[in-house]
């Protein structure tokens, strides 16, 4: 199968496992059935992929390269509107445990930025500690330890303006009337530079989310090159979401948010 489609397939996993686990806390029948399957899917899919880009030759080498752009135009272009809406501002990274500080989607996070925001940490949840034998077990989905405790611990007694985070808010961490539900965000923006919106509609119409980048549901997967021009790369696969155009991202892609 096409590499490109398999991405694909792995980043709706991802998604249908978030929405899923959220389901499930709620007592929603489907809510784990489709965490588990999703899992699966996503765990399967990750397997073959990194096999396929270790042994598959030059075409699965320059399809990979290729995905590895995507994933750093989504954030660069984030980056950008940061830049130019923030500048100045004091913002805190929280970034994927299992990720290295030059993934991908921090590259082109940092390139967008240009310096322009006062970076003044950079935190990551640690994940619990195997009970066995860390090679042979497997690792607990994030959903179910990345709780409001753990983000309320990061970020106790650290002073930002913006929190840009690439995992999300955990489950339950949403908007209350025109703040956050948890102490640690109160009077903070919240800036998804990763993770599922899903669910944070309402913080988008209270303005307590200020930009989000997520995969549009019409997104094209091609075996073209990247497009040089930027704009057009990003709005092949991606939407930004700010407090601007929020509506208008409501009104076109209703799907991309909880109902």
């Amino acid at each position: 199968m096409n590499n490109i489609i398999m991405y694909a397939i792995l980043a709706v996993a991802a998604i249908g496992a978030i929405v899923g686990w959220s389901n499930a806390k709620k007592g929603v029948a489907w809510g784990q059935p489709m965490t588990i399957v999703c899992a699966i899917i996503a765990i399967c899919i990750g397997g073959y992929l990194s096999w396929s880009n270790s042994f598959g030759g030059g075409q699965n080498k320059s399809a990979q390269a290729r995905e590895i752009e995507y994933q750093k135009v989504m954030t660069r272009q984030l980056g950008n509107y940061l830049k130019d809406k923030f500048a100045g501002k004091k913002a805190i990274i929280i970034k994927d445990p299992y990720s290295k500080e030059d993934s991908p989607p921090m590259v082109g996070l940092n390139e967008g930025l240009a310096g322009a925001l006062n970076i003044v940490d950079t935190i990551y949840p640690e994940p619990p500690k195997p009970k066995g034998d860390p090679e042979m077990e497997m690792m607990d989905p994030m959903e179910t330890w990345y709780t409001s405790k753990v983000l309320d611990k990061m970020l106790k007694g650290k002073d930002a303006d913006l929190i840009i985070t690439t995992i999300g808010l955990p489950i339950g961490v949403g908007c209350s009337g025109k703040d956050f539900n948890v102490p640690c965000l109160k009077g903070k923006k919240v800036v998804f530079a990763g993770g599922s919106i899903y669910e944070h509609g309402r913080a988008f119409a209270a303005g307590c989310i200020a930009a989000a980048v997520t995969y549009k549901p019409n997104a094209e997967y091609d075996e073209k090159p990247v497009p040089k021009d930027q704009q057009a790369a990003f709005d092949k696969r991606f939407l930004l979401v700010t407090a601007e155009n929020y509506k208008e991202v409501m009104s076109q892609h209703p799907d991309i948010f909880q109902h």
